[in-house]
């Protein structure tokens, strides 16, 4: 998994999202169970992504600058 992923598409805010090996979305959801669901549907297994929440907002850390 990366140090971190930049998500720039506001349709994934408050979103599950399913990435895989190369950090290519591959899938997103309202909940953890939903995504899985339609992951599995597609063929994926479990060990083929990792699900990561993206939240609605962030807050900005007032130190950093």
């Amino acid at each position: 998994m990366p140090e971190s992923l930049i998500v720039r598409d506001p349709k994934y805010l408050g979103k599950f999202i399913a990435v895989d090996r190369e950090f290519n979305i591959i899938g997103y959801g309202d909940s953890r169970e939903e995504l899985e669901r339609e992951l599995n549907k597609k063929g994926y297994s479990i060990a083929d992504y990792d699900i990561i929440y993206v939240p609605k907002s962030l807050k900005k850390d007032p130190e950093s600058h």
